[in-house]
């Protein structure tokens, strides 16, 4: 069994609430979910087997209104986030959200008389998590993703990066729909700014789109990590360099199934390609709401594919390595890590990967 201290990178705080607390939020504010039961909801909002990312965003529309646009409830929501890491043996974790999708300005939830603005979300997601973090012995920093469905809000969330960067903001992320297109100007140029005012910058690439995609976050978006990036094996110049550079990869193992962006028809999951290569990937859970998996149970779906231990330490040692703390910081958390499991230059260079192995989990899609 893996030892319990992990450093997560890719968790978005919007799907990583709890279905109890939503249940209750709902029931004290009248809100219908269109369900009968707490049970009911906990299987209207999980994905068991695998679709299209369409559907797996499905879930969102009926929790995320709850929380939306309740300073309240968003606070409560990123102090749970770090009880919940917590619980699963998380040293350090970077929590991502959009500040817009989170307010009663943009959200789903719009209010015209005294909003909850993107700024104030970003201070009451703030305040949670530093409550969270002192009550439960847990260091997380948070990433703000611009939205590729709302490339206006670019600048704006730029600027609540600089602003809280001295308040546990480490870094700015695009997320939402390739096929939409990559990054519109007004992304680019928020990433090109950020870049050039020492703002860390990951970019969602490769997940459902093509390979060029990693290579264009990693050129015009000055990407630093990429979130997912599988689809990047499927061309060999591109991996070959992503290899060479030391790309960080923010691979979410179940995530990656149940979006549909790797088939199970696949002969070999990118992440057995990644740990082959020696590649840099670490491993997280994406929307633990929506695929209702420990980041235990992550693990151990890895394994089903035959990676080994020294793969999940490995990992964790690349996430503490590419995370987006201070270089100070960094260090006092890799020590933690060699603490645990030793020295990180004591594991062997190469791994001997055994060919694809269908992971027990796949037998069924009803086993998701």
């Amino acid at each position: 069994m893996f030892t319990c201290r992990k450093v997560e990178l890719h968790a978005h705080l919007e799907g990583a609430v709890r279905l109890t607390t939503v249940w209750e939020l709902a029931e004290k504010k009248g809100i219908s979910l269109s369900v009968n039961t707490l049970e009911d909801l906990f299987d209207a909002c999980s994905i068991k087997s695998p679709s299209c990312l369409a559907d797996f965003l499905k879930p969102f529309s009926i929790f995320l209104p709850v929380i939306a646009g309740d300073g309240e409830a968003i606070e409560r929501v990123a102090y749970e986030f770090c009880q919940d890491a917590a619980k699963e043996g998380v040293l350090y974790s970077e929590v991502r959200y959009c500040p817009h999708l989170m307010s009663s300005m943009y959200g789903p939830v719009k209010i015209s008389s005294g909003p909850l603005t993107p700024r104030e979300v970003v201070m009451r997601v703030n305040k949670g998590l530093s409550r969270g973090m002192v009550d439960f012995r847990i260091t997380v920093r948070s990433i703000l993703c611009c939205f590729r469905g709302n490339p206006e809000w670019s600048k704006d969330i730029l600027e609540l990066c600089l602003e809280f960067k001295r308040f546990g903001v480490v870094a700015i992320d695009v997320a939402g729909d390739e096929a939409v297109c990559l990054a519109q100007p007004e992304i680019v140029e928020a990433f090109r700014n950020a870049s050039a005012v020492g703002v860390h910058r990951t970019v969602h690439a490769g997940e459902a789109g093509p390979a060029k995609n990693v290579y264009i976050a990693l050129t015009e978006l000055f990407a630093e990590r990429i979130g997912h990036g599988y689809h990047v094996v499927d061309d060999p110049d591109i991996y070959a360099e992503c290899l060479e550079r030391g790309t960080h990869f923010e691979a979410c193992p179940y995530s990656s199934v149940l979006t549909g962006s790797v088939p199970l028809s696949d002969i070999k999951h990118p992440i057995v390609r990644f740990a082959e290569d020696n590649a840099n990937f670490s491993i997280s859970r994406d929307d633990p709401t929506i695929i209702q998996k420990t980041l235990d149970q992550e693990y151990e779906f890895l394994r089903g594919f035959g990676l080994k231990e020294v793969h999940l330490i490995r990992a964790n040692f690349n996430a503490a390595r590419c995370c987006f703390l201070p270089e100070d910081e960094k260090q006092l958390l890799m020590q933690k890590l060699i603490e645990v499991y030793g020295s990180y230059s004591t594991l062997p260079i190469q791994i001997d990967v055994p060919d694809y192995i269908p992971p027990k989990a796949l037998a069924g899609a009803g086993d998701f």
